[in-house]
């Protein structure tokens, strides 16, 4: 996300790629739920997380957060001179996309932070996903393919 040529601590010869927009990349990817949050309010970086982790779909939430180390040219300062809520403009709505990728492109003197796009008639991948229904989480799921299938499968190849 650094600007091209920005030069850093860890980057002493100028950043030589073009900065990416990660907002942009997740609306054009299909996430349901976009936001981005400034580190310096955690009231509403709080705010846009409980958000994100209630939504059903592909909820993608981008963080400024300045490094004081090595970024002198993004400073607190500069983010909080930036930075305007999406949520204090009341024409602004976040179920159109196209509104929204046009405020994603938005940087400069103003960057828009706050919740961007949500989209809630799409089905979540579990609610698609029906093979997700049986057996608990993922996560304490047994991984092992059945024996009979491995044999079924090294008979098919035979």
């Amino acid at each position: 996300t650094s600007r091209k040529g920005m030069k850093t601590k860890s980057m002493p010869y100028g950043n030589v790629e073009e900065p990416i927009n990660p907002i942009a990349i997740a609306l054009a990817a299909g996430a349901t739920f976009v936001a981005r949050a400034f580190s310096a309010d955690p009231k509403h970086l709080n705010d846009l997380m409980k958000q994100g982790l209630e939504h059903k779909g592909f909820s993608f939430i981008d963080v400024f957060s300045p490094c004081v180390t090595y970024n002198h040219d993004n400073t607190y300062a500069w983010f909080r001179e930036r930075v305007k809520k999406l949520e204090d403009d009341p024409s602004y709505d976040s179920s159109d996309w196209h509104e929204a990728m046009k405020r994603a492109l938005l940087w400069g003197n103003e960057i828009p932070i706050g919740k961007f796009f949500q989209r809630t008639d799409l089905p979540s991948l579990d609610q698609a996903e029906h093979v997700l229904d049986h057996g608990g989480p993922l996560a304490h799921r047994e991984l092992r393919i059945a024996p009979e299938v491995v044999r079924n499968f090294v008979t098919e190849l035979m």
